[in-house]
């Protein structure tokens, strides 16, 4: 016998963020107010605000990312038998947040800059296309790929889907100078690779 899962979906919470749908389109929907719709979901009859579903295990992978990726926990996904949360999370409670530690960010780029073994990137923009386009270059400093597109989101995960990035540090480079380039195409601001935005 298969085991069960209940999806637990709070319409309330949701602030209509729609990653849930974004990832899996084929569990969620939007409404008119433009929050997120469970569907195939019933009405809690005891909260209204509650919509759930009951699932199997080859569904639970799926739920679960939903999940995850909502920025508000508006979704949880519970174990049938025992109704406790099998996502094994614990989100900080928004009267704890005042007492996290904070961190003052500096850097020292004498000490802490590293070129990565796997090579390089540059990025420039095109506005009269609407393209951005990362020049990615080799070890051997050899041009091996162009890779646009016209946003920076699809064209850092096409990066890291294609493995051309080794270390954390550059990876978070090249995603802030996609983010910059985007911002001037939109802006009509001029973009200068490592130079601030005007």
């Amino acid at each position: 016998m298969k085991k069960k899962y209940v999806v637990s979906y709070n319409r309330e919470t949701c602030t209509g963020a729609l990653k849930c749908m974004g990832i899996h389109p084929e569990l969620w929907k939007k409404d008119s107010d433009n929050k997120a719709v469970l569907r195939n979901g019933a009405q809690s009859s005891h909260d209204p605000k509650l919509f759930t579903r009951v699932i199997d295990e080859n569904e639970l992978k799926s739920y679960k990312e939903s999940a995850l990726i909502c920025p508000v926990y508006a979704i949880d996904v519970l174990d049938f038998d025992t109704a406790k949360s099998v996502l094994n999370i614990n989100p900080t409670k928004e009267k704890d947040k005042d007492n996290v530690p904070v961190i003052r960010a500096h850097y020292d780029s004498r000490k802490e800059w590293q070129m990565d073994p796997k090579g390089f990137f540059t990025v420039k923009i095109f506005p009269e296309e609407q393209m951005i386009r990362a020049r990615y270059y080799g070890e051997d400093h050899a041009l091996k790929f162009v890779i646009e597109g016209s946003n920076s989101e699809e064209i850092y995960n096409t990066i890291m889907r294609e493995k051309l990035v080794s270390t954390f540090q550059h990876a978070a480079y090249v995603g802030n100078e996609l983010m910059k380039a985007e911002i001037a195409m939109k802006k009509n601001l001029p973009y200068v690779q490592d130079d601030p935005l005007p």
